[in-house]
């Protein structure tokens, strides 16, 4: 935990932009101390059709799915942390959006093959 998921407009960035999107995303999570880094999982996935307030300017849209319980500083640093670490790409976009979403802890599953 966390899941933080990328949407993005498919021609806004090649492999390597995206898997550089997702180290820098990852390592500066890592860095702040909120979560571990063996804990962080990140994926994105490219959009083809899009508007943008009526508009054609790309965009990326980040989720950061959490186990409910953090607090509101804990959920906010959080998105301060990925949209920082981000700055630091010079990344073609119009304008980056992250959105902290808590996920049912109780609900939540998990199975680990061995």
């Amino acid at each position: 935990m966390p899941h933080i998921i990328f949407e993005y407009q498919e021609d806004l960035a090649d492999a390597a932009q995206v898997d550089a999107m997702l180290q820098v995303t990852h390592q500066s999570i890592a860095d702040s101390g909120l979560f571990k880094a063996d804990q962080i999982k990140t994926r994105a996935y490219p959009f083809r059709s899009f508007t943008n307030a009526g508009g054609s300017s790309s965009y990326i849209h980040i989720q950061a799915r959490i186990k409910s319980g953090r607090d509101a500083d804990n959920k906010k640093r959080l998105g301060e942390v990925i949209l920082s670490g981000l700055s630091t790409l010079h990344i073609p976009a119009s304008v980056i959006t992250v959105e902290i979403i808590d996920m049912d802890r109780d609900s939540y599953g998990k199975y680990v093959p061995k």
